[in-house]
Parts: structure tokens; sequence; C-alpha cells
């Protein structure tokens, strides 16, 4: 089966037994890295920032090893891609050896990007503009809640969102929401109801504005958003998720789709 990387995404679980649940305590991390992909499509170089936990950089420098893309025969036999990438994923304790994928981002050196981040004056214009006409090639900012108990304990969020085409208009969820401070320490119950509800509106308002652009030709796709107050700058990130309802169409068949993510001419087999 055939994977194309465009703004769709995937949980897979690569040493873990099963995805996180969808409450309760984790600590996430991200890694960048680099590929060299040759005209065949393998992986030909790479290089992967290192956990330190011996047994998660072998098992994440394997999975590395074993992507395998389409060739890309406008290259040549001689030529590569080159492409950066970045891992986001969580475990749910500092000592587990057990980790999720929870998506990987490509970037492929010298393609034109589909979309971008809204910058200019006009491009701000469309996106204040609730009855604008959708674009594709736009993605308009999110905004952190100003709140008074969220900014005193530096609360900060990240939220993963599910969009889905329907003939009535794109449907927004969230698929997880989580909740953390810049001090790595535990989400006050007081401040945790309070960014529950402030910054699970905003994600889904960032979702609905955004849909157009995320989806693109697809049926379904997932996007990912932080709304944050204050850094976290500790190498694994403490995070509180937010316990929510079950979603019927959101399914652990469309996760486990594809975590890959990114926009260029590599397609994964």
């Amino acid at each position: 089966m055939r994977l194309r990387i465009f703004f769709i995404a995937l949980l897979c679980s690569l040493g873990a037994t099963a995805v996180l649940a969808q409450s309760g305590l984790e600590y996430t991390r991200k890694l960048t890295g680099t590929i060299e992909v040759n005209a065949l499509g393998e992986v030909s170089t790479y290089t992967l920032q290192p956990v330190g936990v011996p047994a998660i950089d072998q098992s994440l420098g394997s999975l590395v090893e074993s992507w395998s893309f389409q060739p890309v025969a406008a290259l040549g036999p001689a030529k590569t891609v080159k492409a950066e990438f970045v891992i986001n994923m969580a475990r749910a304790s500092l000592t587990d050896n057990k980790y999720t994928l929870r998506r990987i981002e490509f970037y492929p050196e010298n393609v034109k990007a589909q979309t971008r981040r809204a910058v200019t004056a006009d491009e701000l214009a469309y996106c204040r503009n609730s009855g604008a006409e959708p674009r594709k090639d736009i993605l308009c900012p999110a905004s952190v809640p100003d709140d008074a108990t969220l900014g005193a304990q530096g609360v900060s969020a990240e939220a993963y969102i599910a969009i889905r085409r329907t003939d009535a208009g794109p449907q927004v969820t969230l698929d997880s929401l989580s909740l953390f401070t810049g001090q790595n320490a535990k989400v006050s119950n007081k401040a945790f109801a309070v960014a529950k509800e402030k910054y699970g509106q905003e994600a889904l308002r960032y979702g609905q504005a955004n849909a157009a652009a995320l989806l693109q030709d697809k049926d379904v796709a997932m996007a990912r958003v932080e709304l944050v107050q204050a850094n976290n700058k500790t190498l694994w990130r403490r995070q509180d998720k937010v316990d929510l309802p079950k979603v019927e169409w959101l399914t652990d068949d469309m996760r486990k789709k594809t975590v890959y993510v990114g926009q260029g001419v590599l397609e994964l087999k």
C-alpha cells in the first residue's frame, strides 16, 4: 500500500505494545534528523538526534533505515533527495523503554511548500474573515487564550486534531489535548479545568479555519498545533492528557494509517 506524504497522519507504535491512552500522564520529546534518498527510493545516509536511551536509539535508527520510498525517476541514478525530518514521540514514564510515535514530519530541500503560514497583511486579513472562501495554500495561526489563571501558571497545550470531509462541509474533532507548564510540573486542578475548555475550543477553531488546507484532496487528515504560554525546554516534557469523549468515526484504524506528514516529492512504499 502506498502512503503519500501530504498532511496525512498516522499513529504507529514502534517498541510499544499499544497506543497510549486518551487520558493520564505522558512524556513527550521532539527529535530532528536528516535523510538522503537515492533515485531507487532507498535511504542512503541519515543523521538522527540521539535520545540517550540505548534501546530507544537502536529502535529509532532501525526505523529510519527501514524507510523505503517510491523511486524518484526524474532525479536520475546519481542524484538524491535530501530532507530534514522531525519525530514527535511519547512514553508513559521517564524509565520506560516503550514509546509511541505521534508524528513524523518531512521537509524536503528545494521543494515548494503546498501550504505555508499566513504572514502578509492580506493573508492575515483573510484569516480574520470567517466568511472568506477557504484557501488551500494558507495556514492561519492559532491564538493563545488571554486568561489570568492560565498565564499565572504558564499553562500551554498540544492538540492533535482530526478532520474529515462530509457533504455538509469539514467535520473537526479533537483526537487528543495535552497540557503542560514551563516548569514541567503538574497542572493545577483549577488551571486544568480552564485550559481544557479554552484550549480545546481554540484547537477546534484552528482546525475548522484550516480544514481546506489540511485536507487538500483527502477525505481525512490530522494536524498538530501547540498553544504556548511559556516554553518548556526539558528533554522530556511532562504532559497531562485531557480525557476526551469517544468519537465514533475517529478510529484506531484511521490513526494507524500514517503519522508521516510532509510536502514534496517523497512517497513512502
